[in-house]
């Protein structure tokens, strides 16, 4: 007789499940997930009526059977896993309607795609003048890009710094350029999910 290891928590209605093992059974995998709809004591033994993500509908049973309760996560588990909350400092210190106007206008001008467009953020119009030349781009949004370029570069460093400063950081110049590269790089990641 084969002994499997059970773990018998209680299910209540609504409770979401993974199965881990069901006696006999081999339409439903081992790791299906499903809802709870109905428990009951039949013969006098708990049974438990799962909706299962498959579209299968078998019971439970608490004899036989090995599941494991998922556990909802709380809030703030789940606000940590976004990775908008993630980003919740680009929000806090950079302007983010200027930024995404800027890159709007930097994806049309052609310059760059969006993979490439973090250091346009932060590199000004002279040397962005210089960019534009080498890849012999020119035209009325290059130019709109251009006329922003010097004010993207002052609202990355001061962004920057207001951060450094609420988080206690000392401001010293090579930490404010790798700071400066890491919120480019996420201003950008936020861009291109949110428009």
């Amino acid at each position: 007789m084969k002994t499997v290891f059970m773990i018998k928590q209680e299910l209540n209605v609504g409770d979401r499940v993974k199965l881990l093992y069901m006696d006999g059974e081999t339409s439903i995998e081992p790791g299906t997930e499903g809802t709870v709809v109905k428990s009951l004591v039949l013969f006098g033994t708990k049974q438990y009526a799962v909706k299962w993500d498959n579209g299968s509908e078998l019971d439970l049973i608490s004899s036989v059977d090995a599941w494991k309760k998922i556990e909802p996560k709380k809030l703030d588990e789940a606000f940590n896993e976004d990775p908008f909350y993630q980003n919740i400092d680009t929000f806090r210190f950079f302007k983010m309607k200027f930024f995404q106007e800027f890159l709007k206008k930097l994806r049309e001008c052609g310059v760059t795609n969006m993979f490439g467009a973090a250091p346009y953020l932060y590199m000004g119009r002279q040397r962005m003048e210089v960019d534009f030349n080498y890849n012999n781009v020119e035209n009325e949004i290059c130019d709109e890009v251009l006329e922003m370029a010097d004010q993207a570069q002052s609202e990355m460093i001061n962004g920057v710094i207001k951060y450094m400063n609420e988080n206690n950081r000392e401001i010293e110049i090579e930490k404010v350029n790798r700071n400066v590269q890491k919120f480019a790089t996420s201003i950008v990641v936020l861009y291109m999910n949110l428009y």
